[in-house]
């Protein structure tokens, strides 16, 4: 997973302009601290291995607290998934909280359009 910091986490915000080969992302919000953290992102980078296609960011909760704030999160991990190029996808992402399994992810990240 690539770490993203200052403007590459603005991009994230809402309202912010994407471009079209970047309207299907999504990004991985953690706790250095938090076991279940590390968990999933095991699975996230399993995810990624088998799918190169597949572009994980990632960032700090420490360091993003006005995404946090922007987009409610309630918990870590968290990952904001943005599938469609529509507004709407654009302001609210899918949010997932529980990672599951490898299988789980891989369907949750399929629906999304993400692989």
């Amino acid at each position: 997973m690539k770490p993203v910091r200052g403007q590459e986490l603005q991009a994230f915000m809402p309202g912010r302009p994407v471009a079209a080969a970047e309207s299907r992302r999504a990004l991985y919000v953690y706790s250095p601290f938090c076991g279940t953290c590390r968990l999933a992102e095991r699975i996230l980078a399993l995810l990624e291995q088998s799918y190169p296609q597949l572009a994980i960011a990632s960032v700090n909760v420490l360091d993003a607290a006005e995404l946090v704030q922007a987009h409610r999160i309630e918990s870590v991990p968290c990952l904001l998934l943005w599938g469609e190029d529509t507004p709407e996808r654009e302001s609210e992402p899918e949010k997932i909280y529980a990672f599951h399994s490898v299988t789980y992810m891989y369907e949750r990240l399929k629906g999304g359009g993400l692989l």
